[in-house]
């Protein structure tokens, strides 16, 4: 099977603000005031292009989302999503709407090498979804998305408390964290940035910013008007950071959540708890 390699773009467009106060989606948070979308960061993707497979011969139900495959691939639909449940037209397909609850541009993170993957499937890239359950796999046709790569990657250490941000490998920002109680622990596993929101009361339980992630809290299926999504954000609570107090989101301080969205973080970025 021969196959070309994806071409890989750099974007940077942005997203508005909503005028209106969006729908609370952290609903594995704190209560607090209701956040809006905030400008969609500038990607910092980079522009590169994969080699052609020396194998098309790959064990696709091997292919699970971890830190090993999570290559910083994103992939954006350029209409309506079309995700299936295997590399087939007639696969069933799955109800996932162009945008997230807040408005922000649906964005998967693409499992594994994408040309390695197109190769092997006659044009289709496996995506780490941002429904329930956590860590659920879908696939996309390659002709129906954008393709980007970040060397962006967020790093969750929840027994020491620990958020830190690499960039092709190299660290450029950590930070001490409060997490999930016992009762509502922060999930384990492989995610992905699905939007950044604005607080409309940044001295609020929030604090200016939180980023939505591809997860869910595996205890609440509903918290705070919210389906338990689970975000990292800041606090008007700093003393308790380095605790595990939190409904199951990541809570940084104040300013240490402006410097996390001073990085310019894509949508669709890699974020491994564990």
């Amino acid at each position: 099977m021969t196959s070309t390699s994806p071409r890989i773009r750099r974007y940077r467009s942005a997203l508005p603000t909503l005028v209106a106060t969006a729908v609370l989606v952290l609903g594995a948070c704190s209560n607090g005031d209701r956040p809006t979308l905030a400008d969609r960061p500038a990607s910092t993707s980079v522009t590169s292009t994969t080699g052609g497979p020396t194998s098309t011969t790959i064990r696709l139900d091997e292919l699970a989302p971890g830190t090993e495959n999570l290559l910083g691939y994103i992939a954006t639909p350029l209409a309506d999503p079309d995700v299936r449940t295997a590399p087939d037209p007639q696969a069933e397909k799955l109800d996932i709407g162009p945008t997230t609850e807040v408005g922000a541009p649906t964005t998967f993170a693409v499992i594994g090498d994408p040309g390695v993957t197109a190769a092997a499937t006659s044009g289709w890239y496996k995506i780490l979804l941002p429904t329930r359950p956590n860590q659920g796999t879908g696939w996309v046709p390659a002709a129906s998305v954008t393709l980007t790569q970040t060397p962006m990657r967020v790093f969750i250490d929840l027994a020491n408390r620990k958020l830190r941000v690499e960039n092709n490998g190299a660290s450029v920002f950590d930070t001490t964290v409060a997490i999930g109680t016992d009762e509502n622990p922060t999930p384990v596993g492989a995610s992905f940035v699905t939007e950044l929101i604005q607080n409309t009361n940044p001295s609020g339980d929030y604090g200016p910013y939180a980023f939505g992630l591809a997860m869910h809290s595996e205890t609440l299926t509903e918290f705070n008007g919210g389906p338990g999504q689970v975000g990292i954000h800041g606090t008007n609570q700093p003393d308790l950071i380095g605790q595990a107090v939190s409904h199951g989101c990541i809570r940084l301080t104040n300013d240490a959540i402006k410097s996390m969205v001073d990085l310019q973080l894509p949508l669709g970025v890699p974020v491994l708890i564990s």
